[in-house]
């Protein structure tokens, strides 16, 4: 995407009008303030400023440009978000040439999306508005879904008959062959033999999957008896994998971020019953075991993931083993119980939602969930039996990021095995000895702190450190950080004062990563960067929105430019004084004295 073109774009954006269709936005003065859509608030701290065409959120340090907005909202891609602004206000963007390999599999996307579409309206139409339909809007109403929730989850109905899709579907120029390569036909016989073809859903309601951007991907269709098979769905086709995608998806992305956490559930109904109730951030699985690309993908979304699955034998075995997978993808997993009831569907219509919400509070960590689970089935007796629960746990407990919680899970074990604390931890320390050590440096690479997103940045004792990188950043005290912010938004008000700043300071002097890429793209393009990653553009947007005397420019950058040049040399006899203190303990005292010369000439100076 040119350049010239994203400009224009966003020239001709105006944030306000876009983030007002989200949020009630009330003007003052020059800026809007409004409730966060990113995390949960009663007084506004979402700032909006059309000057700089920049949004930030003061609570919980969120902000970018209207690109970045529609990206987090809306989870689009940066190109998507172009093209709405681009369709919304006027601007022509340039197509990309595309090889025939592309264009062939663009065209056949483009189909799969047109064919799933008429079949949603077809079996969403007949399930609303239909005689046929008749059988489903009972079934739905029994199960207490209203008018709306069919509508806003496109579900629909497959008539009983062998050929209701097919004959929907040839009427509008959609050959049979087709949609049996989507999954929406049969061939009878031998393939390709011309036995001819029938509907696969019939007689079931269906259950539409949709994927962001609210476009039908599968179905999954539940029949209205006893017979099996109980849930037919989709099956896999060149653009649609089971494993890669979540149900409720289209609405959940927003309602976890908004919650902080995701709800992961078995069933459709689940989802359906729970996002009706006030739960928006619930998805469930779409037929099968949680697949490691699902918990990436609500990793995207959040770091916590509380599971409420059947709670049969299965659903128990369910919840262990997709347990393992999130606590692997560096999610913190907690599992609710819900007694009485064997899904959420029915606990919400027996008990209600005061009730479910009285189980949320009452949950489970996964390594306890865990060890109830195994001493419910087997009761340890023995030394011996006790040594090997603990062994089993490990795995788990070995994962744990922070210090403190994998402590407190040591304790928990020890107290309920009757074991000292010391003994539990060295069995533990020894597992985490057999792993391989290639595998153990991949763990720690990987392990990701759980942060509330409150502070990206928090400041305490008058350093700042980061809390959700691994392994951890450099401290960086205060003053230079808020040096380094003064210094860019002088250069972000006037950049004539970048050559001179260069000259002092060089270009790779910032401590702060975002700083360090803001201070690039200015540096190259002349210009504020309009896409970078989220934590770029939130850094930029705090910068840009934050109330600063900057009248008196040119004292303000020479007191910086001091600031950061003194840094420098007390770093530098900083390290001198290490390396020193490393030398007096390998003995070489000579090489001690040199550098302690060095130091004092430093300091002579005034360095």
């Amino acid at each position: 995407m040119p350049e010239e073109v994203i400009e224009e774009v966003r020239s001709r954006t105006d944030i306000v009008e876009i983030i007002s269709e989200y949020v009630s936005l009330q003007r003052k003065g020059k800026n809007y303030l409004g409730l966060c859509p990113f995390h949960a608030e009663k007084t506004p701290s979402f700032t909006v400023t059309p000057e700089k065409q920049m949004f930030y959120c003061f609570g919980c340090n969120v902000g970018g440009n209207a690109f970045s907005f529609l990206m987090k909202k809306e989870n689009w891609s940066f190109v998507e978000s172009i093209q709405n602004l681009a369709s919304r206000y006027g601007v022509s963007l340039p197509e990309k040439e595309l090889s025939p390999r592309e264009r062939e599999a663009n065209r056949r996307r483009q189909r799969f999306e047109e064919i799933n579409e008429l079949a949603t309206s077809y079996f969403h139409d007949l399930l609303l508005n239909l005689p046929e339909g008749e059988l489903g809007r009972l079934y739905f109403e029994k199960r207490g879904v209203d008018l709306d929730t069919m509508k806003s989850f496109r579900l629909g109905y497959a008539p009983d008959r062998w050929d209701g899709l097919l004959t929907y579907m040839l009427e509008r120029g959609v050959q049979a062959h087709e949609l049996a390569e989507n999954g929406l036909a049969l061939e009878r016989g031998t393939q390709g033999k011309g036995g001819g073809y029938y509907d696969r859903f019939r007689n079931r309601v269906l259950f539409s999957i949709l994927d962001r951007r609210n476009h039908t991907i599968g179905f999954g269709g539940r029949v209205l008896d006893d017979s099996l098979p109980k849930y037919l769905n989709s099956p896999e086709t060149a653009f649609f994998n089971k494993g890669h995608h979540l149900y409720g998806m289209h609405r959940a992305h927003q309602g976890i971020r908004e919650k902080g956490f995701a709800l992961l559930v078995e069933g459709y109904m689940d989802v359906i019953a729970l996002q009706k109730s006030g739960y928006p951030n619930a998805v469930a699985s779409l037929g099968t075991a949680l697949t490691r690309e699902q918990a990436k993908l609500l990793r995207r979304y959040t770091q916590r993931v509380v599971l409420l699955y059947d709670s049969d034998e299965a659903g128990i075995q369910a919840a262990l083993r997709g347990g393992e997978i999130l606590r692997d993808a560096g999610i913190r997993l907690e599992v609710a119980t819900l007694i009485g009831a064997k899904d959420p569907d029915e606990f919400l219509k027996r008990y209600g939602v005061e009730d479910f919400e009285i189980a949320l509070s009452q949950v489970l960590t996964y390594v306890e969930f865990k060890y109830r689970t195994i001493v419910q089935e087997t009761p340890p007796q023995t030394i011996q039996e006790k040594a090997e629960l603990v062994v089993k746990l490990a795995p788990d407990i070995i994962k744990v990021g922070s210090p403190i919680e994998r402590e407190g899970y040591e304790r928990f074990l020890s107290l309920e095995l009757g074991l000292t604390l010391e003994a539990v931890q060295r069995e533990i320390a020894r597992m985490e000895q057999k792993k391989p050590k290639k595998e153990q440096l991949h763990e720690y690479s990987q392990q990701k702190r759980v942060s509330s997103g409150k502070n990206r940045d928090n400041i305490k004792d008058e350093i700042i450190y980061k809390e959700d990188t691994a392994p951890p950043s450099p401290t960086v005290y205060l003053g230079v950080y808020r040096t380094e912010r003064l210094l860019l938004r002088l250069i972000i008000e006037n950049i004539s004062h970048l050559p001179r700043l260069k000259a002092k300071l060089g270009e790779s002097f910032w401590k702060i990563p975002e700083h360090q890429q803001i201070f690039n793209y200015l540096n190259q393009e002349g210009k504020l960067p309009v896409h970078s990653d989220e934590n770029v553009q939130s850094r930029l947007a705090s910068l840009l929105l934050e109330e600063l005397d900057i009248s008196q420019t040119e004292r303000l950058l020479d007191d910086c430019i001091k600031g950061i040049l003194s840094t420098q040399a007390e770093e530098r006899v900083e390290d001198l004084q290490a390396r020193m203190a490393t030398l007096e303990k390998s003995g070489d005292m000579a090489g001690a004295m040199a550098l302690l010369k060095e130091i004092g000439e430093r300091l002579k100076r005034g360095e």
